[in-house]
């Protein structure tokens, strides 16, 4: 199961090297988040419904990216990739973003701090664009007949 090493999942999914066992783990992962979320305060209506058109659409689109009804192991990639470019994402964009962003929140509209529902929907948008975005990469070069071009 990898983390951060996208280059060798990406390799892994092209030669179909990725076994059952991997597959679950990185399925069973995001269920028992899921399941954690549940009881996890939720978000207002406007946020989680945002939230949810955002994951369907993105789904959607990676579906397409990945060759539609002629695209093959694309829930095997789904999981995997999301994983991996999740915590890449999160760790390299999402951390500095959140500090530039709540930064300019504070220091330049603290008003707008008492009204935070709408500053958190960009951010979470945001961040869906930026994930889609590599997630999209990352499915090209699951296709690709060279070596993945991803680092």
């Amino acid at each position: 199961m990898y983390f951060f090493n996208l280059k060798a999942l990406l390799l892994d999914l092209k030669h179909n090297n990725v076994t059952e066992r991997e597959s679950a783990l990185y399925v069973l992962i995001p269920v028992m988040m899921m399941g954690y979320s549940y009881y996890s305060p939720q978000f207002e209506g406007l946020e989680s419904l945002v939230d949810n058109v955002i994951f369907l659409i993105n789904f959607i689109i990676l579906f397409l990216v990945n060759g539609g009804n002629n695209g093959k192991n694309f829930l095997i990639k789904y999981f995997s990739l999301n994983w991996v470019v999740g915590w890449r994402v999160a760790v390299f964009y999402l951390i500095p973003f959140a500090l530039v962003f709540f930064g300019l929140m504070y220091f330049v509209f603290p008003d707008f701090l008492k009204h935070d529902t709408y500053g958190l929907l960009l951010f979470s948008i945001t961040f869906e664009v930026f994930y889609l975005f590599f997630m999209i990469k990352a499915f090209r070069a699951t296709l690709q007949t060279t070596s993945p071009a991803y680092s």
